[in-house]
C-alpha cells in the first residue's frame, strides 16, 4: 500500500475482491447513494468545504478506495486524503458512471 492512484473501475473491483477488509467510500450526495452504489460503499457526502472535519473521523491507517460520479472530485479528495497523512486511497477512474458502464454490480437502499 502506501499508493495514491487512480484505478480503473475493473482493477477497483479487483482489489475490493482480493482486500475485503479496504474501505469504499462513496463521496457523492446522499441521494444519488441510496439510489445506487457500489456495494459495501460507505457514503461521505463531499462538498468541499467540510471536507477536513470529514476526512478527520477517517482511520488514517487503512487504505481507501474513493469514487465520485465521474472521477474528477475523487481525485481531488485522494490527493487532500494524501496531505492529510493517509496510508493510501484509489480513486476509481470515471468514478460511478464508468463503474455502471463497465456493468459491475451494484445496490441500493431503495
Amino acid at each position: 500500500m502506501g499508493e495514491f492512484i487512480t484505478i480503473t473501475p475493473e482493477s477497483a473491483r479487483e482489489l475490493i475482491e482480493k482486500e475485503p477488509e479496504i474501505t469504499i467510500l462513496d463521496i457523492r450526495p446522499n441521494a444519488d447513494f441510496k439510489r445506487e452504489h457500489i456495494p459495501g460503499a460507505v457514503n461521505l457526502d463531499y462538498d468541499g468545504h467540510q471536507f477536513q472535519s470529514k476526512v478527520e473521523k477517517l482511520d488514517k491507517n487503512q487504505p481507501y478506495i474513493i469514487y465520485c460520479k465521474s472521477g474528477v472530485r475523487g481525485g481531488y479528495f485522494m490527493e487532500k486524503m494524501r496531505e492529510s497523512g493517509f496510508v493510501g486511497a484509489y480513486n476509481i477512474l470515471g468514478g460511478f458512471v464508468a463503474w455502471k458502464i463497465s456493468k459491475l454490480p451494484l445496490t441500493s437502499e431503495e
